[in-house]
């Protein structure tokens, strides 16, 4: 006669495997998720500094 604990032990079979599988998909997706965002900050950076026109040919914005 088994008890309680092994036939819920038994159930669980295979868990452990499976538990790992979805901890590393969603540690992929977390680090795919760092990488672009790293890649848009440093993409807007460089769109920014490029597009920027020299200061003297900013228009100055004129106070009252």
């Amino acid at each position: 006669m088994k008890s309680a604990l092994q036939l819920e032990l038994q159930d669980l079979h295979g868990l452990p495997f499976i538990a790992t599988i979805i901890w590393f998909v969603l540690l992929g997706v977390c680090l795919l998720a760092v990488v672009f965002y790293f890649f848009q900050k440093n993409y807007r950076q460089k769109a920014k500094v490029d597009g920027e026109l020299p200061p003297e040919k900013k228009s100055r914005p004129k106070g009252f």
